[in-house]
């Protein structure tokens, strides 16, 4: 029997990463008392954070900042852009950031009722993921995911960041797997879509937005995770 290997990307496509990103961050701001340090008001504190954490996201994936790094810096650039100063403020929602944001649970719509129908189908479904392994794994099992996924593949553990071939290339040979049989779900069209397109495999860009491009490689695109059921085999 031929065999369905299906990875999805995490972030934004099964768990729903600006959720429960903002409500860690609410509770940041509150439990740091930004208001009481002149900062006007939580809204103000996250137009700035967001502009800096995509900086230094954009350095990361360059290869041009560590992952330590970027974790007290994100926080360090949005407190000095708001005016406060303060390193070990900077630092604490830096670590605490990393320890509550997993622990949010909420989901893309559909995305367990979805993964629980493919796996029915006697499908192999695995997490491809550019996150932190740490962190990865948590979100997997504290959401009920877990229950249908057969491995998370991450960045950290390949050594390499998708789009890299080698990102594609390592997680394949993890499951012992042939191009042939590999699709790739995501909604980051670069890193996921064009990816896998690359490396031979069959991509499905999931983009709500509707924000796929005309000349896509993607066999597919779908605004809600349940139009997969009728797309895959």
């Amino acid at each position: 029997m031929a065999r369905t290997l299906l990875f999805f990307d995490l972030d934004r496509t099964l768990w729903d990463f600006e959720r429960n990103s903002l409500e860690t961050l609410k509770e940041l701001y509150r439990d740091t008392h930004l208001d009481a340090k002149g900062v006007a008001g939580f809204e103000a504190f996250n137009e700035v954070y967001q502009r800096e954490n995509k900086a230094c996201w954009d350095l990361y994936l360059a290869g041009q900042m560590t992952k330590p790094v970027l974790r007290t810096t994100r926080f360090q650039r949005a407190l000095s852009g708001v005016g406060v100063d303060c390193v070990k403020t900077a630092e604490f929602m830096g670590e605490e950031y990393v320890m509550r944001g997993p622990r949010q649970t909420h989901l893309m719509e559909g995305a367990l009722e979805v993964l629980a129908a493919l796996k029915s189908r006697g499908h192999e479904v695995h997490i491809l993921t550019n996150g932190f392994k740490e962190v990865q794994h948590i979100k997997v099992e504290n959401t009920g995911i877990g229950e249908y996924v057969d491995a998370v593949w991450t960045s950290d553990e390949l050594g390499h960041l998708k789009p890299a071939p080698g990102c594609f290339e390592g997680a394949l040979r993890g499951v012992d797997g042939k191009v042939e049989e590999a699709w790739m779900i995501g909604d980051d069209h670069r890193a996921d879509v064009v990816g896998a397109h690359a490396c031979g495999w069959k991509a499905i860009h999931y983009a709500p937005e509707g924000d796929t491009p005309t000349d896509s490689p993607a066999v597919a695109s779908v605004a809600h995770l349940k139009e997969l059921l009728a797309i895959l085999p």
